[in-house]
């Protein structure tokens, strides 16, 4: 498995190390034959100082690498929303990231994605201090900033002070399971956080609107297999239903209704990797009406049925 990563003068650190301790940690427990291969890549080879100034060797310079790959991420750097590369590297990285099964960027990483032309019509992980300016650059892009990990077809991302951690083990998940990945985020000291999970968000709503949608969300995770209404959860917060429906609208660019569902279903998915209920069991525990209202939301969310989940996530680690 080569999964490619491609570095910026002034990467964050955290980034690019979270990412090769992933691999480095899951190399430890797979057999020699599935072992990742990571080679850097760089606009030029040789030493980068990262943001806090810590050297990395680069051994690739772009135009040199032609080796075939299955994964080609892209880091973020401190400056990265200022960073306009030369045309023919943008170029070369479309061309890469299409040619790839799958490609991503962590955390400031979608703005070399986004002005490469690959954030069109996708659905992205972002900061919230970045939002309101990437949704400007890249209005054809869903940016959201109340996700920390977010797969969209063949595109990851992931976003926060752990994003190199979150999208490297996630990609160990999709590789060879989840128990892996938890193996590998035990002996990290990390979380292994769902492609459904929120983050409270951090800078961008004012602290009254940050501190409702908290509540909201404490508020879900606490009532999850009641009857949640938007009324029902605009009195637990104690604001009108026009004005919850607004600040989702603004800052979660979702209705409140919609969060539910999302939140439902993230626990269905733990659910449904981790054991054996049956599906009506794990409908209701979950809060959805019923088994068949449960697999038309996970129809509509995730194009799998709750059944094929389950086989999907069994199977996977099944090959570890």
């Amino acid at each position: 498995m080569k999964v490619a990563i491609v570095v910026l003068d002034g990467v964050q650190a955290m980034d690019i190390a979270g990412l090769l301790d992933v691999f480095s940690e899951a190399n430890r427990l797979l057999g020699e034959t599935r072992q990742y291969q990571v080679p850097l890549i760089g606009e030029h080879a040789g030493a980068l100082a990262c943001s806090n100034a810590m050297q990395l060797c680069v051994p690739w310079v772009y135009g040199d690498f032609r080796a075939n790959v299955d994964v080609l991420l892209v880091t973020g750097a401190a400056h990265a929303a200022h960073v306009r590369p030369k045309p023919d590297f943008l170029d070369w990285l479309r061309r890469r990231a299409l040619e790839s099964k799958r490609y991503g960027c962590v955390c400031d990483g979608a703005w070399l994605l986004g002005r490469a032309g690959l954030l069109d019509g996708k659905e992205i992980a972002a900061r919230w201090t970045d939002a309101s300016r990437m949704a400007s650059e890249f209005p054809r892009a869903r940016i959201r900033p109340d996700k920390n990990l977010i797969r969209d077809g063949r595109l990851i991302s992931s976003a926060g002070a752990t994003a190199g951690l979150d999208l490297g083990l996630s990609l160990i998940a999709q590789d060879w399971g989840q128990k892996l990945a938890e193996q590998v985020a035990r002996r990290l000291g990390a979380n292994l956080r769902s492609e459904a999970g929120q983050r409270h968000p951090h800078v961008a709503p004012p602290s009254d609107e940050s501190s409702i949608i908290g509540k909201v969300q404490r508020h879900i995770d606490d009532h999850l297999s009641d009857v949640l209404s938007i009324e029902q959860l605009a009195d637990a917060v104690y604001v009108s239903r026009r004005t919850l429906s607004r600040i989702f609208a603004k800052y979660l660019h979702t209705t409140p209704s919609a969060f539910v569902d999302q939140v439902r279903v993230g626990a269905a998915k733990r659910l449904l990797e981790e054991c054996n209920m049956p599906m009506k069991t794990v409908a209701f525990d979950c809060g959805f009406h019923n088994a068949a209202h449960m697999r038309m939301v996970f129809q509509r969310r995730l194009k799998l049925t709750p059944r094929q989940y389950r086989q999907q996530s069994h199977t996977t680690e099944a090959a570890a």
